[in-house]
């Protein structure tokens, strides 16, 4: 469905389970700014159920804010992101999420994360008709 996102070359992926630390299976992100997406594997189904971003682009060219690796590592919504996806797991009734992450801004790429962030919203929007399910607005 993205294949804007097959230029981006330092990628990868995780699974994420009940009974797994996401420190452990998400300790070689790396800290750079770029894009992130949920899948949950529910029953032999997988639904993309969200699409984020790290990184906001400062006037002076710099990057603020969280980056890869803390914006998966730490906290939604107040809550430890361990203990978020593990609830939600729970409440999709879900086996595991594969989190998807591509840095979109380096030395080959100069991709704001923002503006990639909103072209995949677009494209899932226009194939669904909505937002990824934990995609409250954009």
């Amino acid at each position: 469905m993205f294949g804007e996102l097959e230029k981006y070359h330092r990628n990868g992926h995780f699974f994420f389970m009940k009974g797994t630390c996401l420190e452990d299976v998400a300790k070689d992100l790396p800290d750079e700014p770029g894009v992130y997406c949920v899948y949950a594997l529910i029953r032999g189904h997988i639904e993309l159920v969200y699409i984020g971003k790290s990184g906001t682009l400062e006037q002076d060219g710099t990057f603020n804010g969280p980056m890869l690796n803390q914006c998966i590592n730490y906290k939604k919504e107040g809550i430890k992101r361990d203990s978020f996806f593990k609830s939600m797991i729970t409440k999709l009734g879900a086996d595991a999420l594969d989190i998807y992450w591509h840095v979109t801004f380096d030395k080959k790429n100069f991709d704001l994360p923002g503006f990639v962030e909103a072209i995949l919203l677009q494209k899932h929007f226009d194939v669904y008709g909505r937002l990824p399910l934990w995609n409250k607005s954009f």
